[in-house]
């Protein structure tokens, strides 16, 4: 709902050719803009025939139920305008919900009037898009401006996003600009629509019938009135006497037959209305057998039988004046807009339990697998630990035996004596010994007696043994810590899950927008590029095949890594199985296992740089892509500019022509000097090449001696102009700062010779002012007249100086 979309809506409607051009989104309200832009289509207007002849008449009047009931009948027209194959039947199946009417005619300007109002317009915009012989819609879209091109785009999206899954994916494989195929064949429509198409058909000639009816019981009462007057009247001249009695009992005759066959009129007309309004009950019961088909609408329906079997009885005291009948057909109007409402929400509603349930079946399909992957990467996580915990254990095990070996060989050299135990300590040194095969009792027995030959090294590897067997003795218990460990390392396999989930929806969308700016350049907008169209479309088609080689080496990649899981799972199995007797075996399996784990992260490292390679290659398109519309725009620019050069030789031809007609040369000496004329101007032309080409090797230093493109000579070209207009600006900076100095400094001296002239004049009000008191305490004022005007003088005399 943004300015940029409205201001976008308000220039396609003002492409076409209307009554009164548009000027505000407001405008569109009453709907007579769009009326009119609906006359372009055939069948819109084949359909629009049958609508009352008063709509387009009445949709500019102020009359607030009139403009409601005409805008609705026209986003009806919309709904049910029929679409070609590839686009869906109709605008029916959107799930979008009724524009409010009433308040869109009330206040077109608020937050819900302009939400309406926008749904209508973009109903429009995507019906005269997809209709059938598109092509002139297209082309008036085409010379919009770009922005005005890019918010229709979004409308249209906007709409086919509302639509059902299976008419978006065709909507999203075909461009939504592109000229629709004239289907001169199109497929029979449903039981249901048809007896929809007929009910509708009938409640317009219904409608017409009664707005006719209305006008005759209009005319009907203004008649009555005006005989009711002249019965008064003539009732009150025989009460006067004016006139003769002949004359009265005529004229009250005539005024009685009058009135008789105004009410004989009357009750006619009360029973077309009778029979419009049975028509109008068959209508709706007809409409309510049909939404019977939806089971969720049945209590509504129900609900709206009683209200439509009360409305008669309550119209019954209604009908004796005309605004009880208007307010009658006005419910009726609604109810039977509710009741097709309720049957298009019917017949999408279906399509989309359809549409919910296939996805509940994929989802659930997706959520077994995502299961079993879980339990296969769980499985592996505890393999992995198990493989873990013994490395470490033997890993620790083996240095412990290496330092005290290591020490014990020390003291062998420093002391030369080789205590008994040794083949015991050798044994466990050397890993030929299992740990848990020494006993405590063998090692006490041996320390309590040779207690007084063993060293420090002997008592440092009992005390390792005996720690070796308390820790055996600590892992037979539960195995509460170890369980934390793998609830620990699940969750962080679910971490990474996640975030390889999230890196490849990232890497999918940027997929699809880089195809959505692929289609947008194969359409192509204006000019004669048929071989820059196909470079690129031959280009496009390598980069796919490319892609599509990756994506099987993928797959291959993935059931590989399958297969890899599903070794793990049965070698998981197979340990599972293996007593404690056989850990030879299992050293020799871990080590294939490390293998295989190595090999798995090598293909994942693979993987991660082919992706990186596939981002790089789609980086590389893109600018090749950029280069190729640059090329192209100059391209057109060059193509612009000639056939401007032409146009103004054929003018200078043309009045050197006139010219030498005027001056009387013969034919031979005007085509002679036609000639030489041109010749004159391809010489210039070539030596303005020449000098150009030139210039550009005194500035490259005469290292590129090849021909530049057009493109390279303009950008050259602008690259002086910038230049140039960069000196002048620095050119521009320097005479202002100058300027302002000089300004500042002149302002400086009118101040202090401002300042000076001020001190002159008080000083010179001071001056005269103690010369005249003196005056006045020497000599005596004078009293007559003369001295008067001397006096005078003098002051005006100081006042001057």
């Amino acid at each position: 709902m943004s300015r940029q979309e409205k201001d976008a809506l308000v220039a396609y409607v003002n492409s076409f050719k209307l009554s009164k051009p548009v000027t505000d989104f407001a405008q569109l309200a009453d709907g007579k803009a769009l009326m009119e832009r609906l006359d372009t289509f055939q069948e819109c207007a084949r359909q629009r025939r049958n609508l009352p002849s008063l709509l387009i008449r009445e949709l500019g009047t102020s009359n607030e139920f009139l403009v409601r009931q005409h805008r609705k009948r026209l986003y009806r027209l919309l709904l049910s305008f029929p679409l070609p194959a590839p686009h869906p039947s109709s605008l029916s199946l959107s799930n979008l919900s009724d524009p409010p009417f009433s308040t869109i005619a009330k206040t077109p300007t608020m937050k819900e009037g302009v939400q309406g109002l926008l749904q209508i317009c973009r109903f429009c915009l995507a019906a005269s898009v997809w209709a059938p012989g598109n092509e002139k819609v297209i082309m008036r879209i085409q010379k919009l401006k770009e922005e005005h091109m890019a918010e229709l785009m979004k409308s249209i999206e906007a709409i086919t996003a509302t639509l059902p899954a299976e008419h978006q994916r065709q909507d999203s494989g075909t461009s939504s600009l592109r000229p629709s195929p004239d289907l001169s064949y199109s497929p029979p429509p449903s039981g249901l629509r048809e007896e929809r198409d007929k009910l509708l058909q009938e409640n317009d000639d219904l409608r017409t019938k009664c707005e006719r009816m209305m006008e005759q019981v209009a005319d009907l009462t203004s008649k009555l009135e005006e005989a009711k007057e002249e019965h008064e009247n003539a009732l009150e001249r025989l009460s006067r006497g004016e006139t003769p009695g002949a004359g009265l009992r005529s004229s009250q005759a005539a005024g009685a037959s009058e009135v008789e066959r105004l009410r004989a009129d009357l009750l006619k007309a009360e029973e077309t209305l009778a029979k419009a309004e049975e028509d109008l009950e068959k209508q709706t019961t007809s409409v309510s057998e049909l939404t019977k088909q939806a089971p969720t609408y049945c209590r509504k329906i129900t609900e709206k039988r009683k209200c439509n079997r009360k409305v008669p009885e309550e119209a019954r005291g209604e009908r004796q004046s005309p605004k009880g009948i208007t307010q009658e057909n006005a419910s009726l109007v609604n109810t039977n807009s509710s009741l097709e409402a309720d049957l298009k929400k019917a017949a999408a509603v279906k399509s989309l339990l359809d549409n919910y349930k296939s996805q509940i079946d994929s989802l659930e399909k997706q959520t077994a697998n995502q299961a079993t992957e879980i339990t296969e990467l769980n499985h592996q996580l505890e393999v992995t630990q198990h493989q873990l915990e013994s490395l470490q254990s033997t890993y620790e095990q083996n240095q412990e035996e290496l330092q005290l070996s290591q020490e014990k060989l020390r003291e062998i050299e420093l002391t030369g004596v080789i205590p008994p135990n040794g083949e015991g300590l050798k044994r466990s040194a050397f890993g030929l010994e299992a740990p848990g095969d020494i006993s405590l009792g063998d090692e006490l027995g041996e320390f309590s007696d040779d207690g007084s030959r063993e060293t420090k090294t002997d008592l440092r590897l009992k005390i390792k043994s005996l720690q070796r067997e308390l820790s055996d003795l600590q892992s037979s218990a539960p195995e509460s810590h170890r369980l934390i460990m793998l609830e620990t390392l699940l969750a962080d396999a679910n971490k990474s899950k996640d975030r390889y989930q999230a890196d490849y929806l990232k890497a999918h969308k940027e997929s699809l927008r880089l195809s959505a700016a692929l289609e947008t350049i194969r359409e192509g907008r204006g000019g004669d590029i048929s071989q820059t169209s196909a470079a690129l479309k031959q280009r496009l088609d390598e980069v796919l095949e490319e892609r599509d080689a990756l994506l099987k080496e993928r797959q291959e990649l993935e059931v590989a890594k399958e297969e890899a899981e599903k070794a793990l799972a049965v070698a998981k199995v197979d340990l599972s199985l293996v007593g404690k007797d056989q850990r030879d075996i299992i050293a020799s399996l871990r080590e294939g296992i490390e293998k295989d784990a190595s090999n798995l992260e090598k293909e994942v490292t693979e993987l991660k740089e082919q992706i990186e390679a596939l981002r790089e290659k789609d980086r590389q398109n893109l600018e090749e892509i950029k280069i190729l519309l640059k090329d192209k725009v100059n391209l057109q620019t060059v193509s612009i500019d000639q056939s401007e050069k032409a146009l103004e030789k054929e003018k200078e031809f043309g009045e050197l022509k006139a010219s030498m007609s005027a001056s009387g040369v013969s034919a031979e000496a005007q085509q002679r000097l036609l000639g030489l004329y041109e010749r004159n101007i391809k010489l210039s032309a070539e030596v303005k090449d020449l000098q150009d080409k030139l210039d550009v090797l005194s500035t490259s230093g005469g290292t590129h001696t090849f021909e530049h493109s057009p493109f390279e000579q303009a950008q050259i070209a602008y690259e002086k102009q910038i230049t140039s207009l960069q000196e002048e600006i620095t050119k521009l900076k320097e005479s202002k700062a100058t300027l302002k100095k000089q300004y500042d400094l002149e302002q400086q001296l009118m101040l202090t010779a401002w300042h000076d002239l001020g001190q002159k004049m008080v000083r010179g009000h001071l001056h005269v002012a103690m010369s005249g008191a003196k005056r006045s305490q020497a000599k005596p004022m004078p009293n007559g007249w003369l001295g008067r005007q001397r006096r005078i003088q003098e002051n005006a005399g100081y006042a001057r100086i």
